[in-house]
């Protein structure tokens, strides 16, 4: 049996094994695990041994790109990757979180008006969804409490704006898109202007916005949608199948 898993922590929580157990019925003969270790070597020596690929999630995604002997494109820019592959006696690096990001933004990329995207946050999830709008000729905004990190990534990315987090209020009156990357609620949260605004938010285990952009009728692109689009592109990678897309999307709208 072929094995594949997902390293990070806390991980309990995670939904990839039932959206894997729909992606490919147990008669293909793979496993999915959560490999859940607050140390990233003790759970990189665990997917040296035992298997095929394996996702990666926070706080490992910086972790797992320097350990990865070759990387794609849009990992060697954002620094991270959530998928770790063996293959040819090499580990190769994939970082999905972009191309599910850039898949849900498409439909709101205009290129004659370039709309104005806030990111709230700087973790590896704010950095593939401002990188994926940044790809779309959109115009980027990048909000962090830490702004030297939010400066470096602008700076290194290239064509993107770092702000101060206490900045965010005031530029989201004018944004088009928010995206709100951070793990956990704050004051923020319950100020943002939304009303006529897309806004993303990546956070599905105990998300802070999806009521009040209902009461504003903005469009909400919830964390579910996000994990769908990842893992539709990600297992893929990580198997060489295709994923059984009708089974992946029910699973996600149940659990919604």
């Amino acid at each position: 049996m072929k094995r594949y898993g997902l390293i990070g922590y806390p991980i309990a929580h995670s939904q990839s094994p039932a959206l894997f157990r729909a992606a490919y019925p147990e008669h293909l003969g793979m496993a999915y695990d959560l490999i859940e270790e607050n140390d990233f070597e003790r759970a990189y020596a665990r997917f040296l041994a035992d298997y095929e690929a394996v996702n990666v999630t926070a706080p490992f995604k910086d972790e797992a790109f320097r350990k990865a002997d070759l990387t794609d494109t849009i990992a060697r820019e954002l620094l991270a990757v959530n998928i770790l592959k063996k293959k040819d006696g090499k580990i190769y690096g994939y970082n999905s979180d972009f191309w599910a990001l850039q898949k849900l933004l498409a439909p709101y990329a205009n290129q004659q008006q370039r709309p104005r995207v806030l990111v709230i946050g700087c973790g590896g999830a704010a950095k593939a969804a401002a990188l994926a709008a940044l790809k779309l000729r959109m115009s980027v905004m990048v909000a962090n409490r830490d702004f030297r990190k939010a400066r470096t990534f602008c700076f290194t990315g290239g064509g993107m704006i770092p702000l101060r987090l206490e900045q965010a209020g005031g530029q989201a009156t004018t944004a088009d898109i928010l995206i709100y990357a951070l793990p956990v609620r704050i004051d923020l949260a319950d100020t943002l202007p939304l009303e006529g605004k897309v806004v993303v938010e990546p956070n599905y285990k105990d998300p802070c916005l999806p009521q009040r952009c209902v009461e504003a009728g903005a469009t909400y692109v919830s964390g579910m949608d996000w994990l769908r689009e990842q893992a539709l592109s990600g297992y893929r990678l990580m198997t060489g199948l295709d994923p059984d897309e009708a089974r992946v999307r029910a699973c996600c709208a149940q659990k919604s």
